[in-house]
This record gives C-alpha cells, sequence and structure tokens, in this order.
C-alpha cells in the first residue's frame, strides 16, 4: 500500500459529552481529515436513556435531566466538529449502521469491546485508549476489554505504560495537541492580586475536593489571592469553596482562553488522568501548573521549570506548590510563563496526524499480508 493513499477512517463513540475524550478524538480526527483522510464519527443519541420504573431515584434524575435539557438541549463536543458524524438510530452500537472502512478507532472500553468483534470488513480494528478507565464499570470486564489483542494507540507516556501490562507490545503514542486557533497566547505579566485555577468535576478520579482544600490552604496564605473554576455541572452542595471563587458553568469556547489567561497558576489535582488537556491548554496561555502524578500531566509538566509536580492526594504540597509560584518575582514569574508555553508548543494535532498515519500505513500492510479471521 503506498504512502499517501487516502484511507476512510472510522471513529465510533459511545453518548457524546462535554469530555476532553470526546473533544479529543474530534479534534484528532479533524487532523486527520486535515490530511486529505475521509473520517465520519459515529456515536450514540446524546441524550441519556429512560431507566426502569422498577428504579424510582434513578427515573426521577433522568426527568430531571430531561427539564434541564429541554430548551437548550443536550451540549457536546460533537456538534460544531468539521468532519461528517452520524448518529445511531437506537442506543445501540449497531455495525450495520457503520460502512466498511480501511480503519476503524474507539475509546471507551465499553465501545472497544463491542466494536472489537465487528466483522473484518469495518477495517482495522484499533482502541485508542484515552484513560484508564478504572472507574467506569465492573472492574473484571474493564480488564477484560483492555486486554483485547490488537493495536493500542496511547495518548501519555503512563497510558503506554499501562497498556504493556495488559500484555500489549503494539503501542503507539499519539499525544494530545493544542487547538492554537483556539489557545494561542501572547507572554504577559503576572496578576496583582494573584489568580489560581482550576476545572471542577465530580468523577471521583479528579480528586476535585482535593484540590479545593489545596485553594483553601493558599487563601490562608496569600492574601488577597482569587480563584476560577469552571465545569459542565453545578457545583455539589456537599463541596466546601474556598471564599470568592468564580465559577463558570459550561463556558463558551471562545470564553476558555480568556479564563487560562487570567490565572498566574493552574491546578491539576486528579488521582488519574490519561492525558488532562485543561493542563495543556493553560500551559498554552503562558500559565505555569501544579500537577499532581496522575499520568497524563507528567509529559507536559516539568518540576522546577513551568511548574511543579506533587503526590496525588495531598493538598499540602499541592498548596505549597501553588505558592511557590505566586511568590516568584515578576522576571522569574515571566520564565516559568515562557517556558510553559515552549512546552506546549510541542504538543500540535498535525504533527500527532502525522505520527499516527504513518503508523496506521504500516499496520495496514502487515494486515494485508496476514490471513483473516472469519467474520
Amino acid at each position: 500500500m503506498p504512502d499517501g493513499r487516502p484511507l476512510t477512517i472510522h471513529w465510533v463513540e459511545g453518548r457524546p459529552s462535554l469530555s476532553g475524550g470526546i473533544k479529543s478524538n474530534r479534534l484528532i480526527a479533524e487532523a486527520m481529515a486535515r490530511r486529505g483522510h475521509r473520517v465520519t464519527t459515529f456515536h450514540l443519541p446524546p441524550s441519556r436513556g429512560w431507566p426502569s420504573l422498577r428504579h424510582p431515584r434513578l427515573f426521577l434524575h433522568r426527568l430531571g435531566l430531561a427539564f434541564k435539557h429541554h430548551k437548550s438541549g443536550y451540549r457536546h463536543h460533537l456538534e460544531h466538529g468539521e468532519i461528517p458524524r452520524v448518529q445511531f438510530p437506537r442506543r445501540k452500537l449497531d455495525p450495520v449502521v457503520v460502512p466498511d472502512a480501511d480503519v476503524l478507532f474507539s475509546s471507551w472500553w465499553g465501545v472497544w469491546r463491542e466494536v472489537a468483534g465487528w466483522p473484518d470488513s469495518k477495517g482495522l480494528k484499533i482502541h485508542y485508549a484515552r484513560h484508564h478507565e478504572t472507574h467506569g464499570g465492573p472492574i473484571e470486564e474493564v480488564h477484560a476489554a483492555y486486554a483485547i489483542p490488537g493495536p493500542k494507540v496511547v495518548i501519555s507516556s503512563w497510558l503506554a505504560r499501562v497498556m504493556e501490562g495488559y500484555g500489549h507490545t503494539e503501542i503507539l503514542r499519539v499525544p494530545n495537541g493544542v487547538n492554537w486557533k483556539q489557545f494561542d497566547s501572547e507572554p504577559r505579566e503576572k496578576s496583582d492580586p494573584p489568580t489560581v485555577g482550576m476545572l471542577m468535576r465530580d468523577a471521583v478520579f479528579k480528586d476535585t475536593p482535593v484540590g479545593l482544600e489545596a485553594l483553601r490552604r493558599v487563601q490562608e496564605r496569600v492574601p488577597g489571592v482569587r480563584f476560577i473554576g469552571f465545569g459542565q455541572q453545578p457545583i455539589p452542595d456537599g463541596w466546601t469553596l474556598p471564599e470568592g471563587l468564580e465559577y463558570h458553568l459550561q463556558p463558551a469556547q471562545d470564553l476558555i482562553p480568556k479564563l487560562y489567561q487570567r490565572c498566574d497558576c493552574w491546578l491539576v489535582p486528579s488521582a488519574a488522568e490519561g492525558f488532562g488537556m485543561p493542563g495543556l491548554e493553560a500551559a498554552a496561555g503562558h500559565c505555569p501548573i501544579v500537577s499532581t502524578r496522575c499520568g497524563g500531566p507528567e509529559d507536559y509538566v516539568r518540576d522546577g521549570v513551568n511548574g511543579y509536580l506533587v503526590d496525588v492526594g495531598d493538598a499540602q504540597a499541592m498548596a505549597d506548590g501553588i505558592e511557590r509560584v505566586l511568590r516568584l518575582d515578576p522576571e522569574d514569574w515571566r520564565a516559568m510563563s515562557a517556558s510553559s508555553y515552549a512546552i506546549a508548543r510541542e504538543f500540535d494535532w498535525d504533527r500527532s496526524a502525522a505520527k499516527l498515519e504513518a503508523a496506521l500505513y504500516r499496520w495496514l500492510d502487515e494486515r494485508a499480508v496476514r490471513p483473516r479471521s472469519a467474520g
């Protein structure tokens, strides 16, 4: 197969949302389309299914969501994409709906488990692993899905090591990129008073409550410090917030870069991250980062260069790292800010697409000379 042949590539998603995984799949798919490939996304309906009336609490929760989204609809990152997308007519990943292709990608373990068993005619099936989703289902089923043979594309060095633990050897690291049209920024000065930002989400692995505790400790030690947060959902009632937190619920895409650029330090408090897109986007906004050693961010946070790495779950260490950044003199802060931007510049969707493309040609060549399985 000569390099340069346009490929037919399909991405199969579950229920689309405002998650970083959906956004990242869309952006790499668009980068592949810019290289001349025929790319389509297939996804389940964005609204959630209705639980049985035998589970009244779940049913009432679903009813509340229906009222909430009656006017605004179910927002998700595929809404304004630049490639064709097809919605499955039912809440079922039906291979009949998906035409034959050269390559078929899926990410979430539950989707991958189904897609991996589709006929060979649907294309070379590749698990594009964006996280180690042990929080997302029965652990035995999750492990079984990750162990399914075949090529693995991962987005971070940490995920490559995780996949090696499942016995995989055919692993390609294709890092996420920065959408430079959206997140590029100019050098800037340190704010007075200083400002700290953080993504806020109730997923357990995000460890937002620990991050909030770190912010409260910073508030006790840094006079006048301000805090910015944004997220997909209203703030849960049980969270204890620092005073004066400015929270943006589902901010418009053109507002997010401005929020990053208002911050002097960005906190990633997660227990586990396949990559951690907000941290990299903040770095593109000339923002130093304090992150836990949670996986993905360790590829773009270099301790003492563009921020600090601390242990997972250690609110005091997070607070100490943030305070170190905020107490830098203006010249040293500008140097750390510039380093953050320079490191972010290493991450680019088009370069990642070129790397992915080269691997696809190689894998397809190898597949062409191997006997196909029945199906």
